[in-house]
């Protein structure tokens, strides 16, 4: 990392801050991070594609959803994955601190949703958050946002009743949005890091699971 961070405060010139650097480097992990995957995939013996659209523009992803459907088929599942942090305690949280992390997950799900009310789904995964069950100090916006999900995954499983639709209630996981100072912060609490092996053994087994819950809660 430090490599990775000197090289592109060398590229950016002595104007880049500790925060611009930063979020370059984030890019940078987040694009090696999508290739390694892709390249494992590969080795797997599946094919892969990424594309990338903003999730809340539902032009964009109309189009991007057609050119699926020309390149590879229709749609039969769908894993929804989308998140941000942005934790302000109740008092210091502004309108746009609540929407940036709501519509994160909401309406980027429901654009989805709606562009594929009539395909035939095989799975609807949402990955939710504990957070939604439980709270969590700072995150309002986050815990009413992942308890939509779970209310949007019990509306869907009543809508395609040959679709496995369920939503996990993730506790945090070694890696991803788990910096290494929330890593600390977790621990001082208690809670249990999911390892990544296992968080996506449990994924695959609540995917073939049918009739079992639609909300599940998973923690380390």
């Amino acid at each position: 990392e430090a490599d990775v961070k000197k090289a592109i405060a060398d590229k950016l010139g002595a104007d880049a801050g500790p925060k611009q650097i930063g979020e370059q480097y984030a890019k940078v992990a987040a694009q090696r991070e999508i290739r390694r995957t892709m390249k494992r995939i590969e080795e797997a013996g599946a094919k892969a594609a990424y594309y990338a659209v903003d999730a809340g523009d539902d032009r964009a992803v109309a189009d991007l959803l057609q050119q699926v459907r020309v390149k590879h088929g229709p749609v039969t599942a769908v894993v929804h994955g989308a998140g941000v942090l942005a934790d302000r305690r109740i008092e210091d949280l502004t309108g746009d601190d609540f929407d940036r992390v709501y519509r994160t997950k909401v309406d980027g799900l429901r654009n989805l949703l709606d562009l594929l009310a009539h395909e035939d789904l095989k799975a609807l995964v949402l990955f939710g958050s504990m957070t939604g069950r439980f709270g969590r100090v700072g995150q309002l916006a986050y815990a009413c946002a992942n308890e939509v999900l779970n209310k949007t995954a019990q509306v869907e499983s009543r809508r395609r009743p040959g679709c496995r639709v369920v939503c996990v209630n993730w506790g945090p996981w070694e890696g991803g949005m788990v910096t290494p100072g929330l890593r600390k912060q977790f621990e001082a609490e208690g809670v249990g890091l999911i390892p990544l092996a296992d968080g996506g053994a449990f994924a695959v087994q609540e995917l073939t699971a049918p009739g079992k819950a639609v909300e599940v809660l998973a923690l380390g």
